[in-house]
């Protein structure tokens, strides 16, 4: 074959080649981003609208229905669905599967332009288009909770905030929980129709003087100065000074207006860590940026600041994606040096310690060429192309194994090294070809999986064409010229045939007194049948082959009964699952509070699921223990417990429920539903301890 007799006319090239996909396969392996899931398009569009105090009913008929009447004009729209709640609209438009979806976002923002005309004018912020990208969810949640107080925990998530917001790959960081300072003016109205003052007239005095001002620039000697007059507020008595206006000629003080109260902002949302307040700090990337990277980074910057933290300050990571990425790369890597290992000893006996080492490069060189291909494309190695490049492994020796077997078996039979190679490849070069795309088109057919599913899986066949390609072409290339540096047979080559008259029996002849051409054809000779094990399959070969019949109706009633077997073991409809059972790495319970809760309801229902889930038994406890009050018996449901791991360490769990290590509970203020569940506004969630640490 043209191919593979150029790789072993230039076998010195092919061996230079072999020696940069090694370093550039290392270098690409390096360099893929890791991510948990596949960066894929989802076909949804969502418009929200926020329109705060007022309520549903009138945000359906103001801005909701307004909306949608613009919205029914688009092209390719599966479904439109629409929450009203209490100050915010939020709309859902789902559009079928493969539509481009940088295209109808745009065409969504210019409907939402038309509506906007149809909308109220009082409006503080417009209507906001926007899409999900499942790599934008969270890939690592922090939680900080001490005894220095809720402002002081939201205070250094702030800062905390700021400097991950910096780090690169990072797209933006949510705080949940903790109270801000807010300082509060309280007017009285009656003081303000006595003076005769417009509510906007007293908003607009105390906007317009917390402000500082440029005075210019001055020139002192041979500098230059900017000149700035500060005007903003640093305590709450700077406050009550404020000239609101004048009356009868005598000034209008704000202290005789209203009264200044130094207080919190109002809770959107609260957060705790084994029943006790926190402050999290949720972490998003942006698409296509290396998980692992950016969760280091955010740890080299947590330890940096951590030692300036008040006394007693703790930080507790709640959910890391990099961990689960770490895994599956050690174990990929676990089964390229296993596989390699396991494959030099199996052929070791057959072919040799040379020659089995030479089928074992084939996985190493397949890989890091399939490295560089990933890389070249921009995949990254996310979940299931770590499962593809895993299921891989199996199928990358066996072409490999053909043409090295087929080469060792022309050199046996005293073909010397580099005809055995060029010839040996030739031979078996369409067989192993087509048995590689036969395996190929099995898979093929799921790029074109339509759906969301479609877009997740896609990347299995992708990662397996890649790879298997990649095999091909080392098997066909780098093996043949490998071999014919290095290959050697174990024992003498055997003896020719040279073929005899017709009535005469063939005459063996020693391959040092041959012709090239005879030594060629003594390739062709078939191996000698030895060993008790070919022996036995020689024998059970020719009874098969002389009971055709026999044979082949055999397996037909043998698949017959193996069918009927299943019919009655499993049933006439085969049970399908998305994925099999495992052993979560965390649980999560959603709450969907009824409209118009608020937190204070929705944090008092999550705390009736946290009891549940400690098992404490409210009604029998304050039966028992009446003094004591409700946040007193929700306390006492979290005293921490001992508990064994597998290994016997002893760690202390909020529960006495074994293999659980934290349990976190978030409360939000309702903002419509969410479309991934996992993700919800309002949760609480259980998190495991690892996997090889669990006692069962």
């Amino acid at each position: 074959m043209i191919v593979s007799d150029t790789a072993v006319k230039n076998r010195v090239s092919v061996v230079i080649l072999a020696i940069i996909i090694l370093f550039m396969g290392g270098y690409c392996y390096q360099e893929i981003p890791r991510e948990d899931e596949p960066d894929i398009t989802i076909p949804h569009v969502f418009v929200s609208t926020s329109y705060k105090g007022v309520a549903a009913s009138d945000i359906e008929t103001a801005i909701t229905i307004q909306i949608e009447k613009k919205l029914k004009g688009l092209e390719r729209v599966k479904n439109i669905k629409s929450v009203s709640s209490e100050g915010v609209s939020s709309i859902d438009i789902e559009f079928i599967p493969g539509t481009d979806i940088d295209d109808v976002l745009q065409k969504v923002k210019d409907k939402v332009d038309e509506a906007k005309r149809e909308l109220p004018t009082d409006l503080e912020d417009d209507p906001v288009v926007f899409e999900v990208n499942l790599s934008e969810l969270p890939i690592v949640v922090y939680s900080l909770s001490g005894n220095c107080g809720m402002v002081a925990l939201k205070q250094i998530a702030d800062d905390l905030e700021e400097d991950i917001e910096s780090i690169a790959g990072v797209l933006e960081v949510d705080i949940t929980g903790g109270q801000e300072r807010e300082i509060i003016i309280e007017v009285d109205p009656d003081k303000l129709a006595y003076y005769r003052i417009p509510i906007t007239s007293f908003q607009q005095v105390v906007a317009g003087e917390n402000t500082n001002t440029s005075g210019g620039a001055i020139t002192l000697g041979d500098g230059r100065f900017q000149v700035r007059v500060p005007g903003e507020f640093v305590s709450p008595d700077e406050i009550y000074g404020l000239v609101v206006t004048s009356f009868n000629g005598r000034p209008v003080y704000l202290k005789d207006l209203a009264t200044v109260v130094d207080g919190f902002k109002e809770e959107d949302s609260r957060s705790r860590l084994d029943g006790r307040d926190a402050v999290n700090i949720a972490v998003k990337k942006r698409a296509g940026e290396n998980i692992i990277e950016i969760v280091e980074a955010v740890d080299r910057l947590i330890a940096e600041q951590e030692p300036g933290w008040p006394s007693g300050t703790g930080i507790t990571k709640l959910m890391n994606k990099a961990k689960g990425i770490r895994l599956m790369l050690a174990d990929l890597e676990n089964n390229i040096l296993s596989g390699l290992l396991l494959v030099v000893i199996v052929l070791l006996f057959a072919l040799g310690t040379r020659n089995a080492i030479l089928v074992g490069l084939a996985i190493p060189f397949s890989m890091f060429l399939s490295f560089i291909v990933i890389y070249a494309m921009g995949l990254t190695l996310n979940v299931v192309v770590l499962f593809s490049l895993t299921l891989a492994l199996g199928m990358l020796v066996d072409n490999a194994i053909v043409i090295v077997e087929n080469i060792y078996r022309y050199m046996e039979q005293g073909v010397p090294r580099i005809d055995a190679a060029m010839r040996a490849t030739s031979e078996v070069a369409y067989p192993v070809i087509g048995s590689t795309l036969t395996t190929l088109a099995a898979f093929f057919p799921m790029i074109f999986w339509p759906g969301i599913m479609g877009e997740f899986m896609k990347y299995l066949p992708i990662t397996l064409i890649i790879t298997l390609t990649s095999s091909l072409f080392v098997a066909m290339v780098i093996n043949p010229a490998l071999a014919a540096f290095f290959m050697k047979v174990k024992t003498v080559p055997v003896q020719s045939v040279q073929q005899g008259q017709p009535g005469q029996p063939n005459q063996p002849v020693q391959p040092e007194g041959l012709s090239a051409e005879t030594i060629m054809a003594a390739g062709e000779q078939p191996i000698a049948i030895e060993g008790k094990t070919l022996k036995t399959y020689q024998q059970v070969l020719k009874f098969s082959l002389q009971h055709r019949l026999m044979i082949v109706t055999s397996a037909f009633l043998f698949l017959i009964i193996l069918m009927q077997i299943w019919k009655l073991v499993i049933g006439l409809e085969k049970p399908v699952e998305f994925f099999p059972t495992l052993d979560p790495k965390s649980a999560y319970v959603n709450v969907d509070p009824p409209e118009g809760a608020d937190i204070e309801y929705m944090d008092r229902v999550i705390k009736k699921i946290e009891l549940a889930v400690n098992n404490y038994d409210l009604k029998s406890e304050t039966a028992a223990n009446s003094a004591l009050t409700y946040d007193e018996h929700y306390s006492r449901s979290y005293a921490m417990q001992k508990h064994e791991k597998s290994n016997g360490d002893i760690y202390e769990g909020p529960t006495d429920i074994g293999n659980i290590e934290h349990i976190y509970a978030t409360a939000k203020k309702k903002a419509g539903s969410s479309l991934f569940s996992e993700y919800s506004d309002n949760r609480l969630g259980i998190q495991f301890v690892d996997f090889e640490d669990r006692k069962t």
